[in-house]
């Protein structure tokens, strides 16, 4: 069922909707931030604004700051790519392309050397150098929303102003893939908002606003001068986009709340590499064995789960891997052309058979009972495990759906009182799945890593070439399918809206819902 309730307004619902959001969703300023003044004028005179609807105004949340890597508001870091720049940003299809960076190169995979852009210009009007990205990546590593992604990282330095050198654990053909990090300026890692080198700077004088930079490379090219911050709760929300008093905002379209937007608009949907999937505890004898679990996946229907819970907008994932994925080859899927007699033959072969017909399997003879676990708080994921359950229950596995709050469910994982889990990864952008499947991973609460997967996650990463790369990515998926640690299910969306012709030339990515801006075009009025 689709969580966002989209049908065109009449028009007194929409002047009503258009006076009430005139009372219900104000303008908060934003706290001041003593470490930061910008001192860069817009690039072009700005004059006020007799209605909303000449004003082009994104969501923010106003209780949050705008740090790029401390910052913890979905909403304001869907628009810190207006503001900051990494080194490279994910495209489309999930591969890197440069943005600070002017150049790199690496023979092995493991020493790189980064050339940066000269003359980049910073919001407190500095120069963009090595030693801010050193800092901006050193950071990041310790702490905020990237920590855990560069524990490959042996070392950084700045060689000189322009030059950067990051010398890994391990080779990582893939690393341009880790560095969209956004850059700010060396020591402002504790600023609300740190200097960065953005098309635009946040303005802190009067009603929050993200100005145009001058001295930003494109600034001539930026769709608009001014774009206008909103703060609103979800419940004001739907009013303040119907009557155009916001017009851009991000979500997760399956989080735990839910957004009815009453006008017809336009949505985008991007993919991400946040995986869900069904876990095992290979502990349990029965599930110890890589053929039941494997057995246990060709049950579940992931095109159904996509369908009819996520209303279309995720990616069945019959492999490890992102469909998205840019070397990913539909032909490497295992098509069974028989599933059920692949079942029956696996039930056999474990001597497994409904021997009391009571509709469900016994091993010799004996009932059993599969515990499953999925984190109640999120309907979506509890509907596609109910889902799955079900599938289980039609071809006579007997499981019992445990439904549990966050802390009662991370207490069943860490201690090991289940035999099969959903749960959820935000994978990097390289796919590495060491935490998930190797010895010791932080996320094997099942105990099925293995030396085996880690030997082909490593063979992955340090492919050298595209050719080489594929071939690694087909071995990896082989052998995960093969053995069945996990199942996965489904690659997850998120969404941006836009009032409907405001915004045309959007492309958004998992790095910048703004990938591309200087083609945007802005239609107001």
């Amino acid at each position: 069922m689709n969580r966002l309730t989209i049908r065109r307004s009449i028009l007194l619902i929409i002047i009503a909707a258009f006076l009430i959001s005139l009372c219900s969703c104000v303008d908060q300023a934003l706290p001041e931030n003593p470490d930061v003044t910008p001192d860069i004028s817009p690039s072009s005179d700005i004059s006020s604004a007799s209605s909303a609807d000449q004003l082009f105004t994104a969501r923010y949340d106003s209780d949050f700051t705008f740090n790029p890597i401390t910052g913890t508001s979905p909403d304001n870091m869907a628009l810190v790519p207006l503001m900051y720049e990494g080194l490279f940003v994910l495209n489309e299809e999930l591969t890197a392309e440069p943005v600070l960076c002017a150049s790199f190169d690496t023979s092995d995979g493991i020493n790189y050397t980064f050339k940066l852009k000269p003359n980049i210009a910073m919001s407190d009007g500095s120069t963009l150098n090595a030693t801010d990205v050193k800092y901006s990546l050193t950071s990041a590593m310790q702490k905020g929303r990237f920590v855990g992604r560069f524990k490959i990282i042996d070392a950084i330095t700045a060689a000189d102003s322009l030059t950067l050198k990051i010398t890994l654990k391990s080779a990582n053909y893939k690393l341009p893939e880790l560095l969209d990090v956004p850059i700010i300026k060396s020591g402002s890692i504790n600023a609300n908002y740190p200097p960065g080198s953005g098309p635009y700077y946040l303005d802190r004088t009067g009603a929050p606003r993200l100005l145009s930079m001058a001295a930003y490379r494109d600034a001539a090219s930026m769709p608009v001068p001014v774009i206008y911050l909103k703060a609103c709760s979800d419940t004001e929300l739907s009013v303040a986009f119907s009557s155009q008093a916001i017009d851009l905002f991000w979500d997760d379209p399956a989080d735990s709340s839910d957004i009815s937007i009453l006008s017809d608009h336009e949505i985008r949907y991007y993919n991400t590499t946040i995986l869900q999937y069904v876990g095992f505890n290979v502990r349990n004898s029965l599930l110890s064995n890589a053929n039941l679990r494997r057995a246990l996946g060709l049950i579940i229907d992931r095109k159904d789960i996509v369908s009819n819970i996520y209303s279309s907008h995720a990616l069945a994932a019959p492999l490890i891997l992102s469909p998205a994925y840019s070397q990913y080859d539909p032909a490497w899927e295992n098509s069974d052309s028989d599933p059920l007699a692949s079942l029956s033959q696996i039930f056999a072969s474990l001597q497994m058979a409904d021997d009391d017909s009571d509709g469900y399997l016994e091993i010799n003879k004996t009932p059993f009972t599969l515990t499953f676990i999925v984190n109640a708080d999120n309907k979506y994921k509890v509907a596609a495990a109910q889902m799955i359950t079900d599938s289980l229950k039609t071809v006579g596995i007997n499981v019992d759906l445990k439904k549990l709050h966050w802390d009662a469910y991370m207490t069943a994982l860490t201690s090991g009182s289940f035999d099969m889990y959903y749960g959820d990864i935000s994978l990097s952008a390289d796919y590495d799945l060491t935490e998930l499947l190797s010895p010791g991973g932080s996320l094997d609460y099942g105990h099925a890593a293995s030396s085996g997967y880690q030997a082909r996650i490593d063979d992955f990463l340090a492919s050298a070439d595209d050719a080489k790369e594929k071939t690694a990515a087909q071995s990896l998926c082989a052998y995960v399918s093969e053995n069945a640690p996990i199942i996965p299910v489904l690659y997850r969306q998120y969404t941006v809206h836009t009032n409907k012709n405001v915004v045309s030339g959007m492309k958004p990515t998992p790095s910048s819902l703004f990938y591309g801006l200087t083609g945007w075009k802005i239609t107001l009025g």
